[in-house]
């Protein structure tokens, strides 16, 4: 599948690409339902919100030509998506169970008060491009090749002629400083830690 810089992904998704629909889909679902279930905690509605996101994409299309931050635009929409479900479950959970009502009362404040702004993902971009600068090359190619391009171990081990047990122990190893570098900003980038 072709690669698409920011610019080029905004371009072509608002003249209704296809082809550039999918790649933002297979570059942002999985980030997209870790964020959401973050929040909501349930599978089954982390999954309909990324579908509910990427329908809203794709239906409105057009209107988004004035999009400066792939990132940022993207999660503000699953942060609405979440909180439209958190109101709807309210609706149900007050009279049924005042507890679980509580409780999303606390993850609706937490989920309005998240910054999803270009300048808190420039930072979050910033912050990474620090820390691969400060891996060794093959950790930092192996690790790349993990989270950006979605390879299996086992793939990344054929392609560099290492073993697996190399490639896990590289990406330990950058896995912890990521998490020392983005614990501020865990929403948005548990997809990194996922092992």
């Amino acid at each position: 599948m072709r690669q698409y810089s920011e610019n080029e992904i905004l371009q072509e998704l608002s003249a209704g690409n296809k082809n550039a629909f999918e790649f933002l889909y297979d570059t942002y679902q999985l980030r997209l339902y870790h964020f959401a279930f973050h929040y909501l905690n349930d599978e089954e509605l982390s999954k309909d919100i990324v579908q509910d996101v990427f329908s809203i994409v794709w239906e409105d299309h057009k209107k988004f030509e004035g999009v400066s931050n792939v990132s940022s635009w993207l999660f503000t929409l699953t942060k609405n998506q979440c909180l439209k479900k958190i109101d709807h479950l309210k609706v149900k959970q007050k009279y049924a169970d005042i507890l679980k009502y509580r409780q999303l009362n606390i993850v609706q404040d937490a989920l309005t008060e998240l910054d999803t702004s270009p300048v808190t993902f420039d930072e979050i971009n910033t912050i990474v491009n620090q820390t691969l600068s400060i891996l060794s090359p093959q950790s930092r190619q192996i690790f790349e090749m993990s989270r950006f391009e979605n390879l299996k171990n086992r793939e990344i081990a054929e392609k560099l002629s290492i073993s697996q047990k190399s490639v896990e122990a590289h990406i330990t190893k950058a896995l912890k400083y990521f998490k020392e570098a983005l614990k501020n900003y865990l929403p948005f980038v548990a997809f990194l830690f996922l092992e």
